[in-house]
């Protein structure tokens, strides 16, 4: 059954699906695949859009008379639990859906925050313009993927932007963009990932070059080779490698200060339990957004992050006080209704 199933959609594994964009993925159960009707395939191939690929996988537990159906487009996805397209309504339904799922997203380029101390945020729909066209093989374009929600990703940030403001310093033929896959899709021309940060060179060709490494000394490195740096600068890249450790401390001290603040007070105006730990994600979270908001390089912002350490520190001893003063309130309270009840 697998072998006729094959004549009609492809089917993926793991290493396929990292590489591949557009896709509807049907989930199959391996112990039913021969009660999976092809009809179902048929009426799926009438309505998807050009371009989009339909292939199969082989899932336990999934039921192969109805099987459900995933749709890929960028790094978004939309689940079918269960689906019957010889149904006229749920065909209907989801043809509509999928056309519109399958369209492109692309954020505003115009409403993106621009800065030229940093590099240059494109879109999907600027992509071509702002990346294929602009890069020459005597001035290169880097281009970073990255997700608003990638921890590496945040903790780079300000590393990017010093070596971005050190390329503009020296007047290296060597540029850097971004393009944030969290909310554009990929577009012509840049490779699929479902990792970032991902790091793509971009040379005059229609296809960019990915690198296969992204972590902080192996970007160095890579980028030193591509630049042509010289020796000064590569000790300056260096020991910016190094500093990012500083930086994760620091915003880990930050944020747990912060945490520690948000559980006294919420512990005095809930007179409740705290769940410490939902405390500490939603802080840590709502500081990396913070974070991920700011525009400066990395030694700018340990100098930041030391400050507001020192301000976390004093609102943390503030609140322990009003914290401290409550309780004295209250026991008072209480012996002064205890004496009144004796």
């Amino acid at each position: 059954m697998l072998e006729c199933l094959a004549l009609i959609v492809m089917q993926i594994d793991e290493e396929g699906f990292d590489s591949s964009d557009n896709l509807v993925v049907v989930l199959l159960g391996s112990g039913r695949i021969r009660d999976y009707p092809k009809t179902q395939i048929e009426k799926l191939k009438s309505i998807v859009p050009a371009g989009v690929k339909i292939c199969y996988t082989v899932k336990e537990g999934s039921d192969s008379s109805k099987p459900p159906v995933m749709l890929y487009k960028g790094t978004r996805k939309k689940f079918y639990a269960t689906i019957d397209l010889s149904d006229k309504s749920q065909f209907e339904n989801m043809a509509s859906e999928m056309a519109s799922f399958f369209k492109a997203v692309s954020q505003d380029f115009g409403a993106l925050r621009q800065d030229p101390k940093i590099p240059e945020y494109v879109t999907h729909d600027t992509f071509r313009e702002k990346v294929i066209k602009e890069a020459t093989a005597k001035a290169p374009i880097v281009l970073q993927l990255y997700e608003d929600s990638c921890f590496l990703c945040f903790l780079m940030r300000p590393f990017i932007n010093s070596i971005n403001r050190h390329l503009q310093e020296i007047k290296s033929p060597v540029r850097l963009k971004r393009l944030n896959i969290e909310r554009n899709d990929f577009p012509d021309g840049c490779p699929v990932t479902r990792a970032t940060p991902t790091f793509v060179v971009y040379d005059g060709h229609a296809q960019g070059s990915r690198w296969s490494e992204f972590r902080p000394k192996d970007f160095v490195a890579k980028l030193v080779e591509l630049a042509k740096l010289d020796e000064k600068s590569q000790i300056y890249l260096n020991k910016l490698t190094e500093d990012i450790s500083e930086r994760f401390l620091l915003f880990g001290r930050w944020a747990r200060w912060v945490a520690e603040a948000q559980i006294i007070q919420e512990s005095v105006l809930t007179k409740a339990p705290v769940d410490e730990e939902e405390v500490n994600t939603r802080a840590l979270r709502m500081l990396m957004d913070m974070d991920m908001d700011r525009t400066d390089d990395l030694e700018t912002n340990l100098k930041v992050l030391r400050k507001e350490i020192i301000s976390a520190e004093q609102d943390c001893i503030a609140v322990s006080e009003i914290m401290a003063t409550e309780i004295i309130k209250q026991e008072k309270k209480y012996r002064t209704e205890a004496k009144s009840e004796a």
